[in-house]
């Protein structure tokens, strides 16, 4: 089975990475340069109003040069004995880098560098267990255990690499691959596995809000050679739905949930699911775009045995001034 999925996730990137340049350069040949939509049109242009930014940030995979700085801290839930006293607080890196062709579409290269300060882990007869391998072990088969955090390491660093655009009726669609490092500095936490998968990105652009999707599904492709141990199968489904609502002068309501669904979890301990929303600010600082948004999200679905339960977090966008924000 892992040799077959293994196989699809080879034709599927050979696809992405070979038939997007070669569409590309066959409609650049026949100059079809008119069809460019608004958010990706070339040259110098006039600036784009704060409005205009502030929605077309809404769209995970915008081309922009983005950096975001994300914060947050979140409480957790579940029937091991001590699971709902557990929280912790997290940050992100993650930067965008859009590279642009003359059809009206082009590649988007994203990667998010996560740092946890004090993520809780299950010991169990000096074995770790983390939340990902709760899901998929009750480490209470084999013994009594604790509750824990770990050490202030960084995460697994994710990267996405996609080919698309947003048309000129305002529909958003791009495609790609999605892929997680095994960069880990933290063996008690980590999978130490590289996963990857295929990735599509779904929406619409309307004169008052966007809304869309950003799916993707990511399986072990790796094992990290230098582990002592067998790491649990990687088969798992996110779907980052986005959502804003324009309300006049760079200010919006916002909605972005994470969803998770891990097929290799136990009964009950697969899925989760936040619901919740925030208001974001769009501004300029001289030339600079920048956005600040804060967000609650609570887990109306989580899993049964260790999972997240309420989640606050507040991002810092700034984007650099280029032919992207005209």
């Amino acid at each position: 089975m892992r040799l077959l999925r293994r196989a699809f996730t080879s034709i599927f990137i050979f696809t992405v990475l070979i038939v997007p340049v070669a569409s590309g350069a066959h409609a650049s040949s026949e100059n079809t340069g008119s069809g460019m939509s608004t958010a990706l049109t070339d040259g110098a242009g006039p600036q784009k109003t704060t409005a205009e930014i502030a929605r077309e940030m809404t769209n995970p995979l915008a081309a922009f040069y983005r950096f975001d700085l994300e914060g947050g801290y979140q409480t957790f839930s579940g029937d091991i004995d001590g699971a709902d006293d557990q929280s912790n607080w997290f940050q992100q890196f993650r930067a965008s880098i859009p590279f642009r062709e003359k059809n009206g579409k082009g590649w988007v290269f994203r990667f998010s560098l996560p740092y946890i300060d004090d993520q809780p882990v299950y010991w169990v007869e000096r074995e770790t267990y983390p939340e990902w391998h709760i899901r998929q072990l009750d480490p209470r088969e084999i013994g009594d255990g604790y509750w824990e955090p770990t050490h202030a390491h960084t995460d697994d660093v994710t990267l996405d690499l996609v080919y698309g655009g947003v048309s000129e009726s305002g529909f958003i669609l791009s495609y790609g691959i999605a892929g997680i490092l095994p960069t880990s500095s933290d063996t008690s936490n980590a999978r130490r596995q590289f996963s990857l998968g295929p990735l599509v990105n779904v929406g619409k652009m309307t004169d008052r809000g966007v809304y869309g999707a950003l799916i993707s599904h990511v399986i072990d492709v790796s094992d990290n050679a230098y582990a002592n141990v067998d790491t649990p199968d990687m088969n798992q489904t996110t779907v980052q739905a986005y959502l804003s609502y324009g309300l006049g002068n760079g200010w919006q309501l916002v909605s972005n949930p994470v969803i998770t669904y891990d097929w290799e979890g136990d009964s009950g301990n697969k899925l989760n699911l936040p619901l919740g929303g925030g208001i974001a600010k769009t501004t300029r600082i001289s030339k600079m775009p920048l956005r600040v948004s804060a967000e609650v999200q609570y887990f109306v679905a989580n899993t049964d045995r260790f999972g997240p339960d309420l989640l606050f977090k507040f991002s810092l966008s700034p984007l650099l001034p280029s032919k992207h924000t005209r």
